[in-house]
């Protein structure tokens, strides 16, 4: 795609001079600088300036070209007639990149137009570049703040000793990541699953969706909706947020770590509600020997005594 360029020019035949020299390049041409700014036009590479009969000074002109902000940082070359060393001075302290004095030289104003041109493309690239980095840094501080929560997420349920305590937890995490969900899970010996949701209450529909869905697979999409599975868990997002690609790939890697981490705290629960059975069967054992015990010393007392 060719470059673009500005002729601002009183003069008709300037314009189609100017024109005529650049024919390589996508040319346009105006007859004041007020026109030239009405177009709304920000996409050109590269002004080239007679401010000669425009009816206003030179300086005027280059305020106006750098004031604007769809023309603040597009180079200006400027074409004048006796461009002293004073009058150089001047032009590259009111903002213009380069000049060209009258009567030029074809190959030195194309050569010139050519370099303020690589330069604009340059400065946007590095524009691109600035705002790719910057987006990169904070993607990664949002990645790493997020990383942060995961990890007080599963240093609090380290300590839950209930289920509620576990889903409050859970729950309030996806609250800081902005999602609303519903979360579910099955202890040892429970008929039916029990269910926590940001809603407060779990629709029959919802409850439905995640029975069946929770043998399809580990992470199933539709819509603006997720289902994430695990043998003892299920959680439902209800506002996926799919139209941002890098947040949603964020939330995807997330939901499996936490997700992972709540069904092993809930088969840990398991493990030690089987253990505190355990101890207490074990308990009630140890009684019942006790019991044995003085039963079988109480016999041996009335077989002394009989005997005696």
């Amino acid at each position: 795609m060719p470059g673009k360029v500005v002729v601002l020019d009183s003069e008709k035949h300037s314009v189609s001079l100017l024109g005529h020299i650049l024919s390589h390049l996508d040319v346009s041409g105006f007859s004041n600088v007020e026109e030239f700014l009405a177009s709304g036009d920000k996409e050109s590479d590269c002004i080239v300036l007679d401010g000669s009969g425009m009816g206003s000074s030179d300086d005027e002109l280059f305020r106006m070209l750098r004031e604007h902000p769809n023309t603040a940082g597009i180079p200006v070359i400027y074409v004048g007639d006796n461009l002293n060393i004073d009058t150089r001075l001047a032009i590259y302290e009111a903002g213009v990149d380069d000049y060209v004095s009258k009567p030029f030289d074809v190959a030195d104003l194309q050569a010139k137009v050519t370099r303020a041109m690589h330069q604009r493309r340059y400065e946007r690239e590095l524009l691109d570049s600035a705002e790719n980095a910057k987006q990169a840094a904070f993607e990664a501080m949002t990645h790493s703040a997020e990383q942060g929560e995961i990890v007080r997420f599963m240093e609090q349920i380290s300590m839950c000793q209930k289920l509620d305590e576990l889903a409050q937890a859970l729950l309030s995490l996806l609250s800081r990541f902005g999602l609303n969900a519903v979360f579910s899970c099955w202890l040892e010996g429970d008929e039916w699953p029990h269910y926590y949701s940001h809603a407060g209450s779990t629709s029959p529909l919802e409850q439905d969706l995640m029975q069946s869905g929770h043998g399809g697979g580990r992470i199933m999409e539709f819509g603006r909706r997720m289902l994430v599975n695990y043998p003892r868990t299920s959680l439902l997002i209800k506002n996926t947020p799919y139209e941002d690609a890098a947040r949603f790939g964020r939330i995807k890697d997330h939901l499996a770590v936490v997700l992972s981490a709540a069904d092993a705290r809930v088969s840990s629960l398991n493990m030690e509600e089987r253990l505190r059975q355990k101890d207490k069967l074990l308990d009630v054992v140890a009684d019942v020997k006790q019991a044995l015990i003085d039963v079988q010393h109480r016999q041996d007392q009335m077989k002394a005594r009989a005997a005696s």
